[in-house]
């Protein structure tokens, strides 16, 4: 998969239905990424992909994401706000944890929330909340 960056942005090519950290990892650490630009064909983010990347921002997860794998936003520092569409189905253990600023916003009712979320999917993070749609 070859990757674009544009200034401090790093863009995914449309495309992609998986992600994960090998993707990824060589283009963060060798530029200032702040930002992640998710493809609108992503279905799949990978355990680990944006593993304890403290100097990323921004991410927006598509609505076109099914599953989400475990410690997959683990230790995002600087993240404000996550936005979760009503379209993953899968979130695996501690797939948001550690992310201390991080506002998660859960699109659909808390009874909406589907099985095969762990219980643990999120911890120590600023906020939970749920919205009926954006």
């Amino acid at each position: 998969m070859e990757c674009m960056i544009k200034g401090t942005v790093l863009m995914i090519p449309e495309g992609t239905k998986k992600i994960g950290f090998n993707d990824i990892c060589n283009y963060i650490h060798s530029n200032l990424i702040e930002e992640i630009l998710l493809p609108s064909t992503l279905e799949i983010i990978k355990a680990n992909t944006f593993f304890d990347f403290v100097e990323i921002k921004k991410i927006n997860i598509p609505k076109s994401v099914i599953q989400i794998g475990t410690q997959a936003f683990w230790g995002l520092d600087q993240v404000k706000e996550l936005i979760i569409p009503s379209t993953v189905k899968q979130v695996e253990k501690y797939a948001f944890c550690n992310i201390p600023q991080c506002k998660l916003v859960i699109v659909g009712e808390r009874q909406e929330i589907p099985k095969g979320w762990d219980a643990e999917f999120a911890a120590n993070v600023k906020e939970i909340c749920f919205v009926s749609k954006l």
